[in-house]
């Protein structure tokens, strides 16, 4: 369960830092748009990209969300992935566009594979920051 304290930040429209462990083991970072939907923590995946191969390798992750206004203020969800769901109707994908531009705009070729999969958090670190 992530404290209600951090909700909002998980609502903001701040980015994810998301850790991946790649085939060498060497850690994989990436800003990535993401859904709060209230429960989980939801990311739309691209298929072909680094970090959806890390995740069908090793389900490990890690999800750190610091305000841009004040970075004390931050949490990390370390844990591991859920089911990896296509979506071919990308709607996560819009929903996530949206949240962040109010808008949405394929930006991928047409016919590109998205899947959804959200993060079962094991570990939880934070810093409230005032």
């Amino acid at each position: 369960m992530i404290p209600a304290e951090f909700h909002d930040l998980l609502s903001s429209t701040a980015v994810a830092m998301v850790g991946t462990i790649g085939k060498r083991g060497e850690p994989q970072v990436t800003p990535l748009w993401f859904l709060w939907d209230g429960e989980r923590v939801r990311i739309s995946l691209v298929d072909g990209r680094q970090k959806l191969r890390n995740l069908q390798r090793n389900p490990l992750i890690s999800v750190v969300i610091v305000d841009p206004a004040r970075p004390t203020y931050y949490v990390e969800l370390r844990g591991r992935i859920d089911d990896l769901v296509p979506d071919p109707e990308l709607a996560l994908e819009q929903a996530v566009a949206r949240k962040y531009t109010g808008d949405w705009n394929d930006v991928e070729p047409p016919g590109t594979t998205r899947y959804t999969t959200s993060i079962v958090v094991e570990r939880i670190t934070s810093q409230l920051g005032h």
